[in-house]
């Protein structure tokens, strides 16, 4: 019955138009003029129409439509300004990794919600780095989650902040506990848009030995289909080289640029494995670190002109129907 109404909705448009007075006809585009001029003029945005109607708008000019099969998987890097928050949604199944700076919490949660998720089944802290594991705490607090997984660290590197004591709080008081990163593990999150999801850990590399933290990062591939994303917290050089050792597959179609777009990160051997046909930073507007650096967006657009950016855009969602992306973003205010 569905096809046939689909198959007739076509025809009574068209005929519904036919029927319209020519007064209509012309009031409509007026009335269509008008809007793209209170656009244009800054009067309205696009984000104005969004909230209003309750459907997406599409910012992205590559971005046409949202097919319906690319509706249950997306990966979205919230904008939270300098740090990192990226909710994936798989189905039912959604993961939630880093919840950047406690100030950015409430947009966090916010986001969360709007997606009408009650509880998050997997929480990742990359690394306890506040811009990381800041507002993790009061999402906890607020979602709670069924499994939160997080780096094995050597008992000199745990740190002793507030941010990190409030996280480990948060994981007690709803009765859960920490799962140590294991690099080869795998969680299969069901099916989304008739393709099989995947995540795989691939760091921290077992008995690999830092000076710094951030290469103690939790880095996961995802698979949807024929669609794979490489997530890598702040990894630098040395934790890359020693992924790339490792011999776990890295090739990958999209890529969220590790530490915020840092020089340090996102090295030329790393991206000649990696290949990324798109990628996306998180970082914040004017930063005092200066991210994303010039050196790193000179390597990745040897690979890809398809890079995103926060402090540009937004909160930038990437859907997925298995074989191809759709990218949305929300502008900042």
């Amino acid at each position: 019955m569905a096809k046939k109404r689909s198959q007739k909705k076509p025809q009574v448009l068209k005929k519904l138009w036919e029927l319209l007075p020519k007064s209509i006809i012309i009031m409509i585009i007026c009335l269509g003029a008008a809007f793209g001029a209170l656009v244009e003029s800054g009067l309205i945005t696009l984000k104005d129409v969004e909230d209003g109607l309750d459907v997406p708008v599409f910012n992205d000019s590559s971005a046409v439509y949202l097919p319906e099969n690319a509706r249950d998987f997306s990966v979205n890097v919230i904008d939270v300004g300098q740090g990192d928050s990226i909710l994936v949604i798989a189905g039912d199944k959604s993961i939630l990794i880093d919840a950047a700076e406690r100030e950015a919490a409430d947009d966090i949660i916010d986001f969360i919600r709007s997606k009408g998720i009650k509880r998050l089944d997997i929480v990742i802290a990359t690394h306890p780095h506040s811009d990381h594991i800041g507002g993790m705490g009061d999402v906890i607090d607020k979602f709670g989650a069924d499994k939160v997984i997080v780096p094995r660290l050597p008992d000199d590197m745990v740190p002793a902040t507030k941010a990190y004591e409030r996280f480990l709080t948060s994981v007690e008081n709803m009765g859960g506990k920490l799962t140590a990163a294991k690099a080869g593990a795998v969680y299969e999150l069901g099916e989304a848009g008739g393709f099989p999801v995947t995540m795989t850990v691939l760091t921290p590399v077992p008995e690999a030995v830092y000076s710094d933290l951030n290469d103690y990062s939790v880095t996961v591939r995802i698979d949807h289909g024929n669609v794979s994303w490489l997530l890598t917290g702040d990894l630098s050089e040395e934790g890359e080289q020693d992924l790339i050792n490792s011999g776990a597959d890295i090739n990958v179609t999209a890529y969220k640029a590790g530490h915020h777009g840092s020089s340090s990160s996102s090295g030329e051997e790393f991206l000649s494995r990696v290949t990324p046909g798109l990628c996306v930073i998180s970082c914040g507007k004017d930063n005092s670190y200066g991210h994303p650096h010039e050196e790193t967006l000179e390597r990745l657009r040897a690979y890809t002109n398809s890079i995103y950016r926060t402090d540009e855009l937004g909160t930038i969602s990437v859907y997925s129907d298995g074989e191809k992306l759709y990218v949305t973003h929300k502008e900042g205010e």
